[in-house]
């Protein structure tokens, strides 16, 4: 697997936080003939979270959507170094994804890359969650043919007994239920009044963030 390793130090090289790799056969149907998933984390800079905590949103989405034109070069790039090994790839852009936001669904969620990759979980909020940066990332993904050695897949949330995302949900969205990859997105999280208060905030220039900067493991990274 030395071409593997080789994609994995060039994806740290051009700055992604965390990868990882996933069978997905089958769940994006529109790219049957590749397999394979790749899973890229960009970790959101500290200052981002003190900017939320400041309600600061303005320099908050400044930084946010640097680091997605950031993780969207790294996907591109990486798009084009597998490609030049001979393999075919497809980098999962925000443009190209093609999220709906009436549905809050994509082509192939990143999450689900991720989760499969062994990289992290989904939290009670529906944000995915890792170990080192809890909620405070931004995801990436890749399409591909090219022979990977996949990770183990997380099915169940290692999320503790906190509560804190839960609590500070300004439309008490979020379920009880803890996540596992048999429930639904629904059993954890009311997406539809969850939609409806993040697009309002949008409009109003403001944001909905409060899940993801309460998270214990949020919290921790910032302290670190």
């Amino acid at each position: 697997m030395s071409e593997m390793n080789n994609l994995k130090a060039y994806l740290k090289k051009l700055g992604a936080s965390k990868m990882g790799f996933a069978d997905v056969e089958g769940l994006a149907s529109e790219f049957i003939d590749l397999p394979n998933g790749i899973s890229i984390v960009l970790k959101l800079p500290k200052q981002a979270m003190h900017y939320l905590n400041e309600e600061d949103y303005e320099s908050y989405w400044k930084c946010f959507h640097g680091q997605i034109a950031e993780l969207t070069e790294i996907s591109l790039k990486a798009e084009e170094y597998i490609k030049n090994l001979g393999y075919d790839a497809f980098a999962l852009t925000m443009t190209r994804n093609e999220c709906d936001m009436e549905k809050l669904l994509s082509i192939l969620p990143y999450k689900t890359i991720a989760t499969k990759s062994g990289l992290g979980w989904i939290g009670r909020s529906a944000l995915f969650v890792t170990p080192e940066y809890g909620s405070a990332v931004a995801l990436g993904g890749i399409l591909t043919d090219m022979p990977l050695e996949f990770g183990e897949p997380i099915t169940d949330s290692q999320c503790d007994d906190c509560t804190n995302c839960q609590d500070a949900c300004p439309v008490n969205a979020i379920n009880p239920q803890k996540w596992n990859d048999r429930l639904n997105r629904e059993d954890i999280i009311d997406i539809e009044t969850c939609k409806e208060y993040i697009i309002d905030q949008y409009r109003a220039g403001l944001g909905c963030t409060k899940c993801m900067s309460e998270c214990k493991l949020t919290q921790e990274y910032i302290k670190k």
